[in-house]
């Protein structure tokens, strides 16, 4: 039975032998997150054991990750713990975070499109790509011809931000980032309660390595107005073209922002900094400033 669980709802590879502790829990998690129909009742309590337990893990894990700087590790595992949370794959559409809202074969159908994957964009830029069609033609894509306007307005309820950042240097080895985070969602107190958070940190595409990480939240009671932030990110030579500024949702699946600080124009000051010869004059009295 775990042969055909891992043949018919194992969407991604499990390298280890079903045989194994390590290959048959991979096979169960990911039977569990795709809602797959588990039988028998030693695999039902297996798997309720290894779903009660993934989650914690995976969060565990990926501020270990965070504190020691590894960035795609960090993000897989924190794509890991929100799709355990939420029964649902990152690269499906975030619009399955709306149980009830929406018809499982206007889902199905988005899904089946593959919307923005052939111009590379990811899942959350392709939902919000349906915000420029009409929503008669949300209606035909999703095969729900009444139901554009309402997937359109579930679309604008999904949390993103427009991220803008500027950078200063300050020394050759030290960058200051002036990051504002603006919300472009609108917010529903079903959805999103009173307040949602998201991870951001910046990480070094080329090393590997985050170099920076800070939690923000964002609250009913502000929103809709900007977060900003200034961080102090060291710099190494040579220069890499760019670094990335990455913001992850902490429980919205596949919610997700990416922005690329490219350093192409980027001026740092020169190694050393130039000083003037010390004269050698006679040093003046108090007196010589004529102040009362």
């Amino acid at each position: 039975e775990v042969d055909d669980l891992k043949k018919k709802s194992c969407p991604l590879q499990v390298k280890a032998p079903v045989e194994e502790f390590s290959g048959k829990c991979c096979v169960l998690l990911q039977a569990y997150i795709g809602n797959a129909r588990v039988n028998g009742f030693t695999l039902i309590s297996d798997t309720n054991y290894i779903a009660s337990n993934a989650g914690r893990v995976a969060r565990a894990l990926f501020e270990m990750c965070l504190k020691r700087g590894l960035a795609g590790a960090a993000t897989r595992l924190l794509r890991i713990a929100k799709s355990v949370d939420s029964r649902i794959w990152w690269f499906q559409t975030p619009l399955r975070q709306f149980p009830g809202e929406i018809p499982p074969n206007a889902l199905k159908a988005l899904e089946s499109r593959k919307l923005g994957e052939e111009s590379g964009m990811g899942s959350l830029d392709a939902t919000v790509s349906l915000l420029d069609m009409q929503p008669k033609e949300v209606g035909q894509l999703c095969h729900w011809y009444r139901g554009g306007d309402k997937i359109q307005k579930l679309v604008r309820m999904l949390p993103r931000l427009e991220i803008a950042c500027k950078v200063q240097p300050v020394t050759r080895g030290i960058l200051r980032f002036q990051v504002t985070l603006e919300p472009v969602f609108d917010w529903h107190g079903r959805w999103h309660g009173g307040a949602e958070g998201f991870w951001l940190w910046v990480e070094d595409g080329e090393n590997n390595r985050i170099y920076h990480h800070e939690y923000v939240l964002m609250s009913r009671r502000t929103h809709p107005e900007p977060v900003e932030l200034e961080l102090t990110i060291p710099a190494f030579e040579p220069l890499p073209p760019q670094y990335f500024l990455r913001v992850m949702s902490v429980a919205w699946v596949g919610c997700e922002m990416l922005l690329p600080v490219s350093f192409q124009h980027l001026l740092l000051p020169d190694r050393q900094m130039p000083y003037t010869d010390l004269i050698d004059l006679t040093p003046l009295p108090t007196s010589a400033l004529h102040e009362p």
